[in-house]
């Protein structure tokens, strides 16, 4: 994927998700879904075959501080991976994040990435109405993930 063509499925998931700046992603680099923060990069001369998506979980609240690391560590043990997503802290903001890698993005129409950005947005919703409750994971979440039997639990993520 060339620059061209990245900003072209930039405009066209605007329009898919009925965004009115459809130049959003192209010149800053990120939109709002139901208040939620998607961040997309993408390099076409380093890492063409890929886009990042960032998308802000939220405000960690001091005193769940230590809880909330607690259960993002945990989400990456059942479910990180490069594809699937990671949880991860931004150092400067303090903010919890869901960080996707999506490959081979020449592949992705404009709708299929507008159904995606929506998950993550959906997955992002979820964490905070459970997350930030009490520091710990209120479950169920979205779709089936089993965590390995020695822990004895079941999430459910999108």
């Amino acid at each position: 994927m060339d620059q061209q063509q990245y900003s072209e499925l930039c405009r066209s998931t605007c329009l898919a998700l009925e965004i009115p700046d459809t130049e959003c992603l192209t010149n800053e680099g990120f939109l709002f879904i139901d208040d939620i923060r998607i961040q997309m990069m993408f390099d076409d001369v380093f890492s063409n075959d890929c886009i990042l998506c960032i998308i802000d979980i939220g405000e960690i609240p001091s005193f769940l501080k230590e809880k909330i690391f607690e259960s993002l560590l945990m989400l990456n043990f059942l479910t990180g991976g490069k594809t699937t997503g990671v949880y991860a802290i931004d150092p400067i903001s303090q903010r919890a994040s869901f960080v996707v890698t999506l490959i081979n993005p020449d592949s992705l129409s404009a709708s299929d990435l507008a159904d995606l950005l929506r998950r993550y947005a959906n997955r992002s919703l979820q964490l905070q109405k459970t997350l930030f409750k009490n520091g710990e994971l209120s479950l169920p979440l979205d779709s089936d993930v089993e965590a390995p039997n020695s822990l004895n639990v079941k999430f459910h993520l999108a």
